[in-house]
C-alpha cells in the first residue's frame, strides 16, 4: 500500500529543495565573478623583495590594507623576500610561472641590481602590471655647506671630482645611478665621483651632518624632517615641475641640468600568465587608484601619483632598464 507523504515531509523536501537551489546559485555567483575578475575572495600573494620596514615592504602592506579596506581583495598575503636589492624577489617571481595570484613589488632599485649584480633573471622574466606612485629624489647638504645653488655644486664638483666625497644609498642602487645623473648633466664624469654608500638614509644623513660627505642623494622623504628643521638645505629636486607642498624648491631641470628621474613603484606578475590574467590585476590596481584609502596611502608616505597602466608600464620599463644599464657602465660597476 502506497502512503502518502505528510506535510511535515513535504516541507522538509521542499527545504531541501529550495537549499540545493541557493548552493547552485552561489557555486554559479562565485565562478562567475572569479572569471569577471571582481572575486574578492581570490587570494592574491603580494612579495615584497625587501625586508620588514623597507620601502617595497611598505608599499606592499599599503596594498594590503586598501585591498582589504575597500572590499577588491579580502584574501590578501604579504611575504618577504629580502636581499640582493630586489633580485631574490624577482627570482622567486619567475619561478612561479603561469601563478596569475601573485604580484610583487619592484622599482628602480631592482632595476639597477639586476645590473649591476648579474642576476640570473631580469625584468624580461616578468609580467608587467602597473606603476603605482613615485618618490623624487634630491640634492641636499649640510646648513653650514658653502653650496647654496647647483650651480656652485658643479663648479666645485668639475673641480674637485674625487675630492668631494658624495653620499648616497647602496651601490647601483637608485641613489647612486642620481647621482650619476647629476654628475653627468653637470659634466663631471660619473666613474671618476667619490661615492660613499650607506645602507639607509639615516646613515646618509649622519655622513652629511659629520662632515664625512660634503653632498647627499636620496628621496625628499629621507631628508624632509631635516630640511623642515633647518639641519640640511636642498639644492634642487628630479621632478618635472615644482612639488605642491615645497614650491621654494627649485626642479634641477629649470636650473639648467636635465635630469628628471623618480624612485618609482610598481607591480610584476610572474611570466606566462596570460593576457586575461594580467588584465585582471591590471583592472584591481585601477579600481584601488581610485579610493579614498589609497588617496590617504599616498598622502601620509608622501608619494606622488604616476599611474601607469600594463602598456604605458611596460614601455616605460623597458626604457628604464635601458637608462640603467647605460648608467651603471658609466659608473663602472
Amino acid at each position: 500500500m502506497k502512503v502518502a507523504p505528510t506535510r511535515a515531509a513535504l516541507t522538509r523536501i521542499a527545504a531541501c529543495g529550495a537549499a540545493a537551489i541557493l548552493v547552485g546559485v552561489a557555486v554559479v555567483d562565485v565562478r562567475q565573478s572569479a572569471a569577471s575578475g571582481t572575486g574578492e575572495n581570490e587570494k592574491l600573494l603580494l612579495i615584497a623583495p625587501a625586508a620588514p620596514g623597507g620601502g617595497w615592504d611598505m608599499l606592499a602592506r599599503e596594498m594590503q590594507n586598501g585591498l582589504r579596506e575597500e572590499g577588491l581583495r579580502r584574501n590578501v598575503e604579504v611575504s618577504n623576500a629580502e636581499g640582493a636589492g630586489g633580485t631574490i624577489g624577482l627570482t622567486q617571481t619567475a619561478n612561479r610561472e603561469g601563478q596569475s595570484g601573485v604580484l610583487t613589488m619592484t622599482g628602480l632599485g631592482m632595476v639597477g641590481a639586476v645590473e649591476t649584480l648579474g642576476s640570473q633573471h631580469t625584468m624580461a622574466d616578468a609580467t608587467p602590471i602597473a606603476q603605482l606612485a613615485s618618490e623624487y629624489l634630491t640634492v641636499v647638504v649640510p646648513k653650514n655647506s658653502p653650496f647654496r645653488t647647483a650651480d656652485e655644486l658643479a663648479d666645485a664638483w668639475r673641480e674637485k671630482k674625487r675630492g668631494l666625497p658624495v653620499a648616497g644609498g647602496s651601490m647601483g642602487g637608485v641613489d647612486q645611478i642620481f647621482a650619476a645623473q647629476v654628475a653627468q648633466s653637470m659634466k663631471v664624469p660619473p666613474g671618476g665621483i667619490n661615492y660613499l654608500p650607506y645602507a639607509g638614509g639615516g646613515e646618509v644623513l649622519t655622513s652629511l651632518l659629520s662632515g664625512t660627505a660634503q653632498v647627499g642623494f636620496g628621496t625628499y622623504g629621507d631628508f624632509s624632517d631635516q630640511l623642515e628643521s633647518g639641519a640640511v638645505r636642498a639644492l634642487g629636486i628630479s621632478s618635472p615641475q615644482r612639488l605642491k607642498g615645497v614650491d621654494e624648491l627649485p626642479t634641477l631641470r629649470e636650473q639648467g641640468y636635465d635630469v628628471e628621474m623618480s624612485n618609482w613603484r610598481g607591480v610584476i606578475a610572474p611570466p606566462g600568465i596570460g593576457e586575461e590574467e594580467a588584465k585582471k590585476l591590471e583592472r584591481v590596481l585601477a579600481k584601488l587608484r581610485k579610493t579614498p584609502t589609497w588617496a590617504d596611502t599616498l598622502k601620509r608616505n608622501r608619494w606622488t601619483d604616476t599611474y601607469q597602466g600594463r602598456e604605458e608600464f611596460t614601455a616605460f620599463l623597458k626604457e628604464e632598464v635601458a637608462v640603467a644599464r647605460k648608467t651603471v657602465k658609466a659608473l663602472g660597476l
